[in-house]
């Protein structure tokens, strides 16, 4: 395949996690509360990644950083520049678009989309700017996406959903396929319920157990 002269081999062998390479954003306030969804299934030397703070971990509860259990931590670029018409109500969201950017320079090599994404970060700044009024940074990338004329495809079964309120009725009703991704799953509205992921490796599951949120894991 082709895209804006670049010449890239098509590699039509299965797509396996080493194909994938994850950013993913985080804080250095709350990080040490979600370090152990990551943990579940981040294999070392086989997964790929890293986690982008807004600033270096002072935490002794985050330090020495596990490298084995869980991605290099980076600290996100600097920001500043998009104050002059950052309109988001929520401050880290052009940090969390930028983090593909981010991931993309710190490593690319037998990547999938690989021509997709460095047609988008050569306009990320300018992408960023046009949906200044957009409230996720999901949805920015997706708006990004989508001016380069590649629309989304849906997979049934392959969903996200954002969890408020009681959600054991839901868990206890989904059907029996794999949960891709539970947003904001360890608040809950005025229940102040946290949750431990278990990973079972003599059955390769992974367990999710609610239990109340000691005090300081709650964030304010």
């Amino acid at each position: 395949m082709s895209f804006k002269g670049h010449d890239i081999t098509q590699d039509d062998t299965p797509t396996n996690i080493s194909h994938l390479v994850f950013g993913i954003t985080s804080s250095s306030r709350t990080w040490k509360n979600r370090i152990s969804y990551v943990e579940s299934w981040w294999k070392p030397n086989i997964t790929r990644g890293f986690v982008f703070l807004e600033s270096f971990p002072k935490d002794h509860q985050l330090l020495p950083w596990p490298y084995s259990s869980c991605p290099p931590f980076k600290v996100s670029e600097d920001t500043s520049r998009y104050k002059m018409y950052d309109k988001h109500p929520i401050q880290q969201t052009i940090r969390m678009a930028r983090v593909v950017e981010e991931t993309f320079k710190m490593e690319n090599k037998s990547a999938r989309c690989y021509a997709l994404v460095e047609a988008m970060v050569e306009n990320l700044d300018i992408c960023i700017k046009k949906y200044q009024t957009y409230y996720g940074g999901d949805h920015i990338l997706q708006s990004c996406v989508a001016d380069l004329g590649v629309s989304l495809t849906q997979e049934k079964g392959f969903h996200q959903i954002d969890l408020h309120g009681d959600i054991s009725g839901f868990l206890s009703a989904h059907p029996q396929s794999p949960l891709i991704s539970l947003h904001h799953l360890d608040y809950e509205g005025s229940r102040r319920e946290c949750c431990d992921v278990v990973y079972k490796a003599e059955m390769n599951v992974t367990e999710i157990k609610l239990r109340d949120c000691m005090l300081d894991e709650i964030i304010p």
